[in-house]
């Protein structure tokens, strides 16, 4: 608690990537200011009994995005894929995640990269294709081919950070 004020006082983000529903809540309670997920995934989408509370839920996305927040997507294909399925995560299976919290939004604004590759794991973690961040056009491309602008591509890759950034 105290943490959470100092932040605020610092003018600081809070990131609720790690966060588990009550500290969530309790975030949530302790102050007003923005928040963001710097590397998360949907827990609709691979653990809906909520057994792992380090994916965000329907409610959870929404209160970051009702407090103008990016969710990052995490790119570790354990978070990325529904529980106990074993292996590399799809592409599609990936841009589930960013469709999904993007419906939740009601708009393109509020997802972007998070990655989480800076080496906690190896690349045979990331979804299929992504070994080395340049692949990560493999996520652009597919969001291409489902029907997203330019623009809104660009939002993914770095703009709708940028935005929260420099407000």
């Amino acid at each position: 608690r105290a943490l959470v004020k100092e932040i605020d006082r610092l003018r600081l983000v809070h990131d609720a990537s790690h966060l588990r529903d009550r500290s969530f809540d309790e975030l949530l309670d302790l102050t007003d200011q923005r928040i963001m997920a710097s590397h998360s995934t949907c827990r609709a989408i691979v653990d809906p009994s909520g057994r792992n509370q380090r994916h965000l839920t329907d409610e959870q996305l929404r209160a970051i995005v009702q407090r103008g927040g990016v969710i990052g997507l995490n790119l570790f294909s354990r978070f990325l894929r529904p529980a106990g399925k074993e292996g590399r995560a799809t592409i599609d299976e990936t841009i589930a995640h960013v469709e999904h919290v993007c419906a939740i939004a009601g708009a393109r604004l509020h997802v972007g990269l998070g990655s989480d590759a800076d080496g906690g794991f190896s690349a045979t973690a990331l979804p299929e294709g992504i070994d080395r961040p340049r692949d990560f056009a493999k996520l652009t491309d597919a969001l291409s081919s489902r029907g997203w602008s330019d623009e809104e591509v660009a939002g993914f890759a770095w703009k709708n950070w940028a935005k929260f950034w420099g407000n």
